[in-house]
């Protein structure tokens, strides 16, 4: 990696209803070729090491979403069940700030997103890499529609997890000690923790605390309300998809599901990676982006995933 190519632009957008903030690699004079969204609880810069790279041959913006990182955007909790929200917050900047259609690229939540993103406006996308995007089977979102599973989706072991998440820390040093080899970020090489911390804590008095609040969190995991096998239907091509082998969001079964769908659709499973593939292996997520992205624009790139 070169030292242009991991510098990197603080940027921020004025929504209707916030500021919306991100970070950008490459030439800042043309439009951005690929805009990227994390998953829930993370930020954009802790894809630092993913994206930086592609800076070299196009120009990527990676956001933090409502609720994350240093975005000011109402992170409201009551009728919070899907994650349409971040949807329209992703339409609204496209649409407002930047020259579509441009490839779509995400992370778990954020995969998922730029997926619903690409079902409603198919215009405004030309291509996709979704990295382990959270897809439950196709009769599972139809059980969520129903009263009772609202309540039973903040009760499930995931969300009573973020809830007790610890949230604050006497400085970044202490919460890399704290949190380094353990739960989520086991498998995170170092330099991976300290990009995920360097926005996800914010100063609060004489300590540091989460930018995406445990109760946000829990209320991101619980939120499913949404359709993300109608959008795969509407989506434009190319669909480029990895998935982990060890706990993945898009388990074995989702995957077939989604080849009988979209045959078109390249997916692949690496070997030993598990849900934090960004950042165990960013090689291959990069070479999903661009494969996704030389697609788009008529290039072939088979021997990428």
């Amino acid at each position: 990696m070169s030292a242009a190519s991991d510098s990197f632009r603080r940027v921020h957008f004025d929504l209707a209803k916030g500021r919306m903030t991100g970070v950008a690699w490459g030439d800042p004079s043309r439009p951005p070729d690929i805009l990227f969204v994390h998953a829930t609880g993370f930020n954009a810069q802790a894809y630092r090491a993913l994206l930086a790279p592609l800076g070299e041959r196009f120009h990527v913006l990676a956001i933090d979403a409502r609720g994350h990182g240093l975005t000011q955007l109402p992170a409201k909790r009551w009728g919070y069940s899907s994650w349409k929200v971040h949807r329209e917050d992703v339409l609204e900047l496209m649409q407002t700030y930047l020259t579509p259609p441009l490839t779509l690229a995400g992370h778990s939540m954020g995969a998922t997103v730029s997926l619903l993103v690409a079902g409603k406006r198919r215009d405004l996308v030309r291509g996709l890499a979704l990295i382990d995007p959270v897809i439950l089977p196709p009769g599972r979102y139809q059980s969520l529609e129903l009263p009772f599973m609202a309540l039973a989706m903040r009760n499930t072991p995931i969300v009573r997890g973020a809830r007790r998440r610890r949230s604050r820390f006497e400085s970044r040093e202490a919460a890399f000690a704290a949190l380094k080899g353990r739960g989520f970020f086991k498998t995170f090489p170092d330099e991976a923790l300290r990009d995920y911390l360097q926005d996800g804590l914010v100063e609060d008095g004489d300590e540091m605390r989460l930018s995406c609040t445990p109760a946000y969190e829990a209320a991101t995991f619980a939120a499913h309300r949404h359709d993300p096998w109608r959008a795969l239907a509407r989506a434009p091509k190319p669909i480029v998809i990895l998935r982990a082998e060890i706990n993945s969001t898009c388990p074995p079964s989702v995957a077939q599901r989604i080849k009988d769908v979209r045959p078109d659709v390249r997916l692949a499973t690496i070997d030993g990676a598990t849900h934090a593939l960004p950042m165990e292996r960013p090689d291959r997520a990069r070479a999903a982006i661009e494969t996704a992205a030389m697609m788009a624009t008529g290039g072939t790139y088979a021997d990428l995933v």
